[in-house]
């Protein structure tokens, strides 16, 4: 009989216990204890090594001698600046006004007497040249269709001139020859200013600075610009990433692979084909954005 009420009270305390946890349960509620795991958060695609090896600014590219195009652009940009209208659209595409456009520009010529933005106002058009690759200042989205910081800034432009913007993609690493063949008014694609392109273009005052950075995928062991001595680094051919790095203290310890878009060199980087890339900051802030 003792050993009957002894199983009996083990079985009433079993059942309780399992009583309790119904009734500790809402009606509906259907979560398990997986449900109940903390999310990760994404992280970043990409580690930015920044060592501030190089800082510099963005300019647009016009013809030696197309001084008022040149200037109708700047004053537009200017206006645009002291409107608002340029800082939404940097909003837009980077989460606040990083423009540095003067509301006063300062290299204007009013003197200029060439017949560059008469050109363009007759034909109607302004044909823009650019590496259509270029995230997020103007690449081919998966519609098919150029789109950028740059784009939206230009179809302002244009729209106040009262021209259509023709968009039209060029080989970066001969850029030059397009312009001064006058298949292209101007080169507007996150072209950094060097002392090389100011000779050999009308640059516009600059409108966004930028940095050149080492870019490696955030799984690597490598932290440091000084690890990557003996490892394999891409960039952009023709790119003043190029001209830096190949003149840099660390170019000879590292075999620097030149390519011939961006989007290239971080192909290779996600397969495993390089250690590195070298880059624009702008472009390597913009992928590590979309990868999360």
């Amino acid at each position: 009989m003792k050993k009957f009420t002894s199983v009996a009270l083990v079985l009433v305390l079993i059942l309780s216990v399992f009583a309790m946890a119904s009734c500790a349960k809402k009606d509906g509620d259907t979560t398990t204890a997986a449900d109940t795991t903390v999310p990760v958060e994404a992280v970043a695609k990409y580690r930015i090594l920044d060592d501030g090896l190089n800082e510099e600014e963005y300019a647009i590219g016009f013809r030696k001698g197309d001084q008022t195009l040149r200037d109708k652009v700047q004053s537009i940009l200017a206006e645009m600046k002291a409107d608002g209208t340029l800082g939404e659209i940097s909003t837009k595409w980077f989460g606040s006004d990083v423009t540095t456009v003067k509301t006063t520009p300062t290299t204007l010529n009013p003197d200029a007497k060439d017949d560059s933005l008469k050109k363009v106002l007759d034909a109607g058009v302004l044909v823009l040249g650019l590496d259509a690759s270029f995230k997020p200042m103007g690449f081919t989205n998966e519609n098919g269709e150029i789109v950028g910081f740059d784009i939206d800034v230009a179809e302002e432009v244009c729209k106040r001139m009262g021209v259509k913007l023709e968009k039209k993609g060029i080989e970066w690493s001969t850029k030059e020859k397009p312009l001064n063949t006058g298949i292209i008014d101007c080169i507007w694609n996150g072209m950094s200013v060097s002392e090389e392109r100011a000779k050999a273009m009308n640059l516009s005052e600059a409108y966004m600075d930028n940095k050149m950075v080492f870019v490696v995928p955030a799984s690597s062991d490598i932290t440091s610009p000084e690890q990557l001595k003996g490892k394999k680094v891409a960039l952009q051919s023709g790119s003043t990433a190029q001209e830096i790095l190949e003149g840099s203290e660390y170019a000879a310890d590292m075999e620097i692979v030149a390519l011939g878009t961006n989007v290239e060199a971080l192909q290779q980087l996600d397969l495993g084909m390089v250690d590195a890339v070298f880059m624009d900051l702008v472009v390597a802030e913009y992928e590590n954005t979309q990868s999360k």
